[in-house]
């Protein structure tokens, strides 16, 4: 068996005379954008930069009110009050525990401490005011 070559003919394969007009062409139709795509795509955005605004409001809220106890009524009717200590800079939940409590176990001097004032966390910031519980 022996090999063949075969030649194509140069005639027949298609010349693109220049493919440029084509592109200019098409480029300015996806350049314009309808009137209500840009109105949906300004609706998200103020969308997502009001939830945003929301979403830190909330937080810096929650955050000034979760420190704060309420006054509780007992079963004989006559209302708690608290005593109420302010954090100062580098001073945690366990110093508070060591210095209000040095009796107890600082753990549930700690979980009575976050349970009062609705702490989501143990980490506490300078300047807030926390109800101690009761011993």
């Amino acid at each position: 068996m022996t090999a063949q070559i075969i030649e194509f003919p140069m005639d027949r394969v298609r010349k693109v005379a220049n493919p440029t007009p084509a592109r200019r062409a098409i480029a300015p139709a996806q350049a314009h954008v309808r009137p209500s795509i840009k109105i949906t795509r300004a609706i998200i955005f103020w969308s997502l930069v009001s939830a945003a605004v929301y979403g830190m409001f909330l937080t810096s809220v929650s955050s000034n009110d979760s420190a704060q106890a309420n006054s509780t009524r007992t079963a004989s009717g006559h209302v708690e009050q608290f005593a109420y200590v302010t954090v100062m800079s580098g001073q945690s939940l366990w110093d508070l525990a060591e210095e209000y409590a040095p009796n107890r176990d600082p753990r549930d001097f700690i979980s009575d401490l976050m349970a009062l004032n609705n702490l989501n966390s143990s980490s506490v910031d300078p300047g807030m005011q926390l109800a101690l519980p009761k011993n």
